[in-house]
């Protein structure tokens, strides 16, 4: 990072906004090289006028969110293979067609696999009906004592099921909270790692977070507070300050840490 940009964030962005009446989240984002909020032309002229204002050299800087902008507004109408052997209609309208008729035989192969398995279950209920009658005549003393050491036995079996069932616990969903609190009004840039999606906001006060997700936290100055499932760390430093947040844990990374979480990026 430049001494020139140092200078400046030591100056801070409320006083260089009294001084130029650039809004205090544009020079924020300058500062911290956070440019999702501007387009070129304002990033171009605020630069002009920190230079003028503060005679620094900014040409780092300026370089830097050039490029960015160069790219976020590149053309994204690239010819590829597909493009170029796209498949004629006649051939789509066909492929079609047998898609059609792949599925109607399969509709059919159902219905006809379903016939037949109720066919089969019904033989097979009539056998074991049958079987269960000759049983029933051909039983005709029952010794009184193995009923009741049957009995015995499936109350037996009937309690080690009780007890088992009683083993089982259902888990208990896990959530999270996730609020920050800002003593004095500060600028913060937020990341969702998975999606790589940058916000940036200017506030005081209370400030809730998805604690579903995880996340980069990126403050202009460290005198805020944490509170994490309810549990409260408070922080104090004039410095910028670096957070990572993940399942109910947070803590304090180094600018190599962020930059290895947010793919090679400060």
């Amino acid at each position: 990072m430049s001494e020139a940009l140092e200078k400046l964030k030591d100056i801070g962005a409320q006083k260089i906004y009294e001084d130029t009446h650039i809004p205090v989240e544009h020079v924020q984002a300058i500062l911290y090289e956070s440019f999702d909020g501007l387009n070129k032309i304002q990033f171009i002229g605020f630069i002009s006028i920190l230079e003028r204002e503060y005679g620094e050299d900014l040409s780092s800087i300026r370089s830097r969110g050039i490029g960015y902008f160069d790219e976020k507004n590149a053309p994204d109408d690239v010819i590829t293979d597909d493009a170029i052997f796209k498949p004629s209609v006649g051939k789509k309208k066909l492929t079609v067609i047998y898609l059609l008729g792949a599925i109607v035989l399969f509709i059919i192969a159902i219905i006809y696999t379903m016939n037949a398995a109720d066919t089969q279950m019904d033989k097979a209920i009539q056998e074991n009906t049958t079987v269960v009658q000759n049983k029933q005549n051909t039983a005709i003393d029952v010794n009184t004592s193995d009923i009741n050491g049957n009995d015995a036995n499936k109350s037996t079996a009937a309690d080690i099921n009780i007890t088992e069932a009683q083993k089982i616990v259902t888990p208990k969903a896990v959530t999270h909270t996730l609020k920050i609190i800002a003593r004095t009004k500060v600028w913060l840039g937020y990341i969702d790692v998975a999606t790589d999606k940058k916000y940036q906001k200017t506030f005081e006060g209370e400030f809730d977070l998805d604690p579903t997700k995880e996340w980069l936290l990126y403050f202009g100055h460290g005198y805020i507070d944490v509170i994490v499932d309810g549990k409260k760390e408070e922080l104090n430093s004039k410095n910028t300050l670096r957070l990572h947040y993940q399942d109910g844990q947070i803590e304090t990374i180094s600018i190599n840490d962020f930059r290895k979480l947010n793919r090679g990026n400060t």
